[in-house]
């Protein structure tokens, strides 16, 4: 009941006594009085309420709560930044980026002389390489790498390793699939080298990717980086009989200097060849204990090999090798230099058993230990401003930073390079080798024509023109003179010579071209 209620029954009241029987009425005094205090009461606690209501009427509106504020999120969104391809960084340091190129060559190689029977040779198209594949890092100072490549209808791989580089400290260890620590231009990616390919002794000499690990170091100011590994003698394959191994070990020193940017490297290979009787792996050095250096003219649009050492017996080999570099601005140079050493059988060696050679048990034995030697020098400039890319700390070639790409309304970068090629395969402790029989242990002279056709020396001419519309994107123009002295194919290019093999000289031309696409 409202207190306005209780007042309005209450005064009633006191009025139908008032009405009533006097005499009552008297005698009821002391209620009524009782009645009047109680109503008088109500009154004073009704006023005290209006004038609450009327000040909380006056009063302004409460305002609604403030809602809590959110807290921000413990673990940030992801970082997206696009650099050819989509980087992905995350929090403590976890990135992603897919990779992957795309090489496809055509061009021409001439037929020498009389040699013009071969299919191999003139106007041909080849996917040199379609690689996909991803790298990044992850927390604690590991990185990956993966590639795989899916030219010419079969599967390869690439790079394939794991690295970790401690906090603070100027390591990097990798364990995976990688070069071996084989000079400045096979180490550095095909994307970046000037020419279509690289230099002959790298063919010749079987410098490739393999098996193992490596640890590197490099100081403060990346000028130097001394690294050393241990390989298996293969790549990635299916093979488990393959015992041979590779010691290789490299050191660059790297300054800034008069203006520019410097580069000496010094490198060392031990290869130690697997045992007879095993299967062929991918990238080995040799076929069990056989051994054989050949080398392309300066293309993979062709199969033909103008100097090639053939087949001989051999337990290792050894390669020293030598480099140097200059960055001018748009100027550069660079020059490498590999000697290799084999450690051949002997006539009169004999092998039995699991060790016996393939064929019968036969094989060529050089009258000494061959030695090879391979070198190459190249200057290059960039018409249009730019410098080429170098990465010290690794002493690599990487990507040039175009100025003005063709999207920005630039013309692209213009480089011109010039090369000078030599690979000399030719030896006389080979030439003069016998033909042993490896389980009696005799040996026989092979006939005097096909000896003489054993290596060959080859230089080459070439002439470059790149032109890079944006950074990932480049079409190269390669032009080549090709020039050979003795090996195998001299005797087909002018069969009625009476010059010796070995003495024949012969030359060629070599024109090819790339588009190249790579993220």
């Amino acid at each position: 009941m409202t207190l306005a209620k209780s007042i309005y029954l209450a005064g009633t009241a006191v009025v139908a006594l008032a009405m009533a029987d006097p005499a009552a009425a008297q005698s009821n005094d002391a209620e009524v009085e009782a009645l009047r205090a109680e109503v008088s009461a109500l009154k004073a606690q009704l006023a005290e309420l209006s004038a609450k209501v009327e000040k909380v009427a006056a009063a302004p509106a409460p305002q609604p709560a403030p809602a809590p504020e959110k807290k921000p999120d413990s673990k940030p969104a992801p970082e997206i930044t696009f650099k050819g391809a989509a980087e992905i960084k995350g929090d403590g340091g976890w990135t992603f980026k897919p990779r992957g190129r795309l090489h496809y060559d055509t061009g021409y190689v001439g037929l020498p002389g009389d040699y013009a029977a071969n299919r191999n040779l003139g106007f041909n198209s080849r996917v040199r390489r379609v690689r996909l594949g991803a790298e990044g890092t992850m927390p604690g100072g590991f990185g990956y790498k993966v590639e795989a490549d899916f030219a010419n209808s079969a599967v390869n791989f690439g790079d394939v390793f794991l690295s970790y580089s401690p906090v603070n400290a100027p390591l990097i260890v990798r364990v995976g699939n990688f070069e071996t620590l084989n000079g400045m231009e096979q180490i550095s990616s095909s994307n970046n080298n000037s020419f279509l390919e690289r230099a002959a002794f790298n063919d010749a000499f079987l410098n490739s990717r393999r098996l193992g690990a490596a640890l590197a170091w490099h100081s403060g100011n990346d000028d130097w980086r001394a690294e050393a590994g241990l390989f298996a003698a293969h790549s990635i394959d299916s093979t488990f009989d393959n015992d041979g191994y590779i010691g290789a070990a490299r050191l660059v020193y790297a300054p800034k200097a008069l203006g520019g940017q410097l580069h000496f490297g010094l490198g060392y290979q031990h290869r130690e060849f697997a045992s007879n009787g095993g299967i062929a792996g991918v990238n080995t050095p040799s076929t069990g204990q056989v051994a054989r250096y050949r080398a392309r003219p300066n293309t993979q649009l062709t199969d033909v090999r103008f100097v090639d050492t053939g087949n001989f017996a051999a337990k290792s080999d050894r390669i020293i090798g030598a480099e140097i570099a200059g960055v001018f601005k748009g100027l550069y140079f660079v020059g490498e230099g590999q000697w290799l050493k084999a450690d051949a059988y002997r006539a009169g060696d004999r092998a039995t058993g699991l060790d016996a050679f393939s064929g019968g048990n036969v094989a060529v034995t050089p009258t000494g230990d061959p030695s090879y030697f391979g070198a190459y020098g190249e200057i290059g400039f960039f018409l249009t401003g730019e410098t080429r890319g170098y990465r010290r700390g690794e002493g690599i070639w990487t990507r040039t930073k175009v100025l003005n790409p063709l999207n920005k309304g630039g013309s692209g970068a213009f480089q011109i390079a010039a090369r000078v090629d030599h690979i000399d395969l030719d030896d006389a402790a080979l030439k003069n080798g016998l033909t042993n029989n490896f389980t009696t242990g005799i040996g026989s002279l092979a006939a005097l024509p096909g000896r003489l056709g054993r290596g060959g020396s080859q230089t080459s001419y070439l002439l470059g023109l790149n032109w890079y519309p944006i950074d990932y994107i480049r079409f190269m123009i390669n032009y080549g003179r090709i020039q050979v002295n003795g090996g195998p194919v001299a005797s087909l290019v002018d069969p009625l010579s009476t010059v010796p093999v070995d003495r024949q000289s012969y030359g060629t031309d070599l024109f090819q071209a790339r588009m190249q696409i790579e993220f």
